[in-house]
């Protein structure tokens, strides 16, 4: 009993969930989902292991007398852990998933089981038999089976496997094959079922066993609602100009005729349907958009358990970090200690990034649009898809980044254009661009699609010769999918898909809604090839016409008149009529536009000025250079390799530019909060940039105990700044995909983004801790002194980033579930963020352990742990090809 409850036992069992579950991630990539689920995570041995921890984490709270007042955060923690297993174990034995087709107009109460079941009744007879337990496949488990039914007191059916064949190809990629042998009667006989994939409800076989008729099939098990579900309109939005999905609803009306209770509801994307414990959820359609496809989820109470573990987690966690009474608090007083012992030493890990960024050769020279006059037109205001109002110098940053990921554009003719003259001379000369290789391709496999070499594609290089999209019919497949199904190549045809949407969008102008409608009730603005762009204007705006002189005066044609002006400006180099129209734009949109709600002049000003300022750009290479600086300065002081009185004051200095960096970025965070009306941490750019600011915050905790460590926090958001700019994620333009534009997944990213900042600024301090050991001589004091301090600063900086991403990866779970119905799948990213979680947990442990209590072992743990984060960022993103988070093909 004592051994099931000490803190080794701990150890142990955390330590062989966390390689049991490492394997199985490496088994789904070299098999497949289904082949893990049998081999470990379905298995008895797996649950008993869970049970196992359960009793051990509540022997170690009466053994640890966790009730204490003082422990409280502790016993929280430990009680969270507890809860969250139990409400793991109440979704698995009482929780279901499953499906639910509907027609247009059919009323439904019938949904099928996300898990395949041997199905069979006899004919003329309704009542159905399936088998007890949900029938999978293995690619390396031995599969066969028998099962027996009884068909009346004394017969029994028997069903055994004689073979099976996986994704058939002589039927479909998607059709499993498998061969049963019926016994009935002491005679054998042998038939062949198909399981479509595809499909949740299976067609019935018939065979006839020796007078006894019976219907069989493989596939999902249909289960009854107590209530219906009619669909009365399937509406599918599409991207203008394409047959491609932009966003899908079901409107239905619930009928529950036990209470005589009618609702009609709208099921979408992050709008889901609960009712009497069920939730549905928006997943896909059929072929024809004559029908919806609900994922539907049944887990009432263990996904409350475990919201409640959730919380018990936040609370224990904020407990931890600021109460008087924990040990994490103490670590600050021992930090100072020390230090009063003499000063920290810091030294710091240095990266080296590398990239190679494409340019084209300048053979002859075209003039494009000039400078000066792109500035201007972005300037004007244009209305986005969001419905929010922005200069056109933003829209066009965003166009530009989005089409190539850079920010700027290099021509063989027209040499080198910012994003504002890119943008325009796109739409001034279409016919050019479209066969300039400026569309960036991520994955090679698409390249390969395409016939192109590199990573660049013209916007011809993905048409066929009679102007056919060669890729429509992957992306029409992809965006089918469910989200929780899509696969990597899947992800990026979507990606790449609406990469090439934007830049045709930018070639005739859709993007430059620049012209309110006269008369709007919704205040609804228009680009130049609207319909209503060719409706006359009237009113006050007449006046300007008396110097155009337009037989027929639209905003069509004052768009063509303006652009027929650019084209002979960029010959002659007088701007003179363009700069004219830009003035007349304007006036019509101050003039036609409430004032309330669009953006002051002031305002615009302020956003191009952001735009051009390059906040983050310019950090990124000024937080390395001051970093690397102040480290040194510091090395010198502290060894004293230079007197003292002459490195105070470039210490101060230096330590006082990285202050000034942090307060301009977070000027530029709060600006690009203000600007773009979200949160600043949306998309991956963000993402990256606001972990790096937390970098810095990080550093600026101990900035009186270190300078050195805020150093290493600028040299480290540094290196985060420069991935950001090398990043492929793509700033909002469009609106989001309505699955990321959940609030949920914002906090999520924004709260394991940090902890992931802080478990890196450990990596580092525990490898600059191995490197002082290791050059220690002679028990040498302020090496000894400097080791001791540092891990604890160490310790410290693992804590925060343990409970970050522990907090950041179940609210990950809390998104899930409030997406698709489901708050933990066994998804390699998901299992991966859970491994962080207990390998860092087993870190912070390992001081309760006698033999594995020194120092010298913690900076070793947090040095080998930090490959758990690698892991799911390299790994995930360029291994793991089965991963829904994964981003290699």
């Amino acid at each position: 009993k004592s051994m099931l409850f000490s803190n080794t036992t701990t150890i142990i069992l955390l330590f062989t969930l966390v390689v049991v579950i490492a394997i199985a991630t490496f088994i789904e990539n070299s098999f497949d989902t289904i082949t893990t689920k049998l081999l470990i995570y379905n298995t008895k041995w797996f649950e008993a292991l869970l049970v196992l921890l359960t009793f051990n984490f509540i022997g170690n709270i009466n053994r640890s007398k966790l009730f204490r007042k003082e422990k409280l955060a502790s016993l929280i923690l430990h009680v969270a852990f507890i809860t969250m297993i139990i409400g793991a174990g109440v979704t698995r034995y009482f929780g279901f998933e499953a499906n639910m087709h509907i027609l247009n107009n059919e009323s439904v109460n019938t949904i099928y089981s996300s898990e395949p079941y041997i199905n069979f009744k006899l004919k003329d007879n309704d009542e159905l038999h399936s088998s007890e337990n949900p029938i999978y496949f293995s690619q390396i488990e031995d599969n066969s089976f028998q099962l027996e039914f009884k068909i009346e007191k004394s017969v029994e059916l028997k069903i055994a496997l004689k073979n099976y064949i996986l994704n058939d190809v002589s039927k479909n990629n998607n059709t499993d094959e498998i061969i049963l042998d019926l016994i009935y009667q002491s005679k054998t006989y042998t038939v062949s079922l198909f399981y479509d994939k595809s499909r949740y409800s299976q067609e019935y076989k018939s065979f006839n066993l020796d007078g006894l008729e019976i219907e069989l099939y493989y596939g999902p098990k249909p289960m009854e609602l107590p209530f219906e579900i009619k669909l009365n309109k399937f509406v599918l939005s599409k991207y203008p100009g394409t047959n491609l999905p932009s966003a899908s609803e079901s409107h239905i009306t619930l009928i529950d005729k036990r209470n005589h209770n009618t609702e009609n509801h709208i099921i979408a994307k992050n709008k889901v349907l609960d009712y009497d414990g069920y939730r549905f959820f928006q997943t896909s359609y059929d072929d024809d958009e004559n029908g919806t496809i609900l994922s539907v989820n049944y887990d009432y109470y263990g996904t409350r358990i475990t919201y409640f573990a959730y919380f018990l987690l936040l609370l224990g966690s904020l407990l931890i970090l600021f109460s008087k009474k924990t040990y994490f608090t103490r670590l600050n007083k021992k930090i100072k200690e020390t230090r009063d012992k003499r000063k920290s030493l810091f030294i710091a890990l240095l990266f080296v990034i590398g990239f190679n960024t494409f340019a084209f050769s300048q053979n002859s020279i075209q003039k494009p649009i000039s400078k000066e006059h792109a500035d201007k037109f972005g300037y004007l205001i244009v209305q986005n898809y969001d419905g929010r109002f922005s200069p056109v110098h933003s829209l066009a940053e965003d166009v530009i980044h989005k089409i190539s990921g850079k920010n700027k554009i290099i021509s063989d003719e027209k040499g080198e254009l910012d994003a504002m003259q890119a943008f325009h001379d796109i739409l001034v000369d279409p016919d050019y661009w479209k066969n300039q290789k400026i569309i960036k391709v991520n994955s090679s496999s698409i390249s390969d699609l395409i016939g192109i070499k590199g990573k660049y594609a013209s916007f011809n290089d993905f048409l066929t010769n009679t102007g056919e999209y060669k890729l429509e019919a992957l992306a029409l497949n992809a965006f089918q999918k469910k989200e929780s199904i899509r696969t990597k190549f899947d992800k990026d045809i979507i990606k790449l898909t609406d990469r090439i949407r934007v830049f045709y969008m930018a070639t005739n102008g859709s993007f430059l809604k620049i012209f309110p409608v006269q008369d709007s009730e919704n205040n609804n603005w228009i680009n130049w090839i609207d319909s209503l762009a060719f409706k006359p204007l009237h009113g006050e705006l007449l006046f300007l016409n008396e110097d155009l002189q337009h037989p027929d005066f639209t905003y069509s044609n004052l768009m063509r008149s303006y652009l027929i002006s650019t084209i002979y400006a960029r010959k002659s180099e007088d701007y003179t009529t363009p700069d004219k129209h830009l003035r007349y734009f304007n006036s019509i949109q101050r003039q036609i536009a409430p004032e309330e709600i669009i953006p002051s002049k002031g305002k615009i000003k302020t956003e191009v000025f952001y735009n051009k300022l390059r906040i983050f750009d310019l950090l990124k290479y000024s937080y390395g250079l001051f970093g690397a600086i102040l480290i040194m300065l510091a090395l010198f002081k502290d060894f004293r390799l230079i007197s003292n009185n002459k490195l105070n004051l470039p210490i101060k200095i230096f330590s006082l530019l990285i202050i000034t960096g942090f307060l301009f970025q977070t000027l530029g965070l709060i600006l690009r909060w203000y600007l773009s009306g979200h949160a600043p941490w949306s998309n991956g750019y963000e993402v990256l940039i606001f972990v790096s600011w937390n970098s810095v915050l990080a550093g600026l905790f101990v900035f009186n105990q270190s300078k050195i460590t805020l150093a290493s926090t600028a040299i480290l958001s540094s290196v985060l700044l420069l991935i950001a700019g090398l990043s492929y994620y793509d700033p909002q333009l469009t609106n989001l995909t309505p699955v990321l534009k959940s609030y949920w997944l914002i906090i999520h990213v924004a709260v394991i983004t940090i902890g992931y900042g802080f478990l890196a600024l450990s990596f580092i301090l525990g490898l600059l801790n191995l490197v002082i050991k290791v050059l220690q001589k002679n028990n040498s004091k302020i090496h000894e002194l400097i080791f001791e301090e540092l891990t604890y600063i160490n310790e410290k900086f693992l804590t925060i980033g343990l409970f970050f991403t522990a907090i950041g990866t179940f609210l990950g779970g809390v998104w899930a579930n409030e997406t698709w119905g489901r708050y933990w799948g066994w998804d390699p990213k998901e299992t991966w963020s859970l491994i962080i979680v207990l390998t860092y947990g087993l870190v912070l442990h390992l001081k309760f352990i006698p033999k594995m209590k020194s120092l010298l072992t913690f900076n070793i743990a947090s040095v080998i742990s930090f490959f758990t984060v690698i892991m799911t960022f390299v790994g995930l993103n360029f291994y793991f090809k089965n991963s829904l988070h994964s981003y290699a093909t």
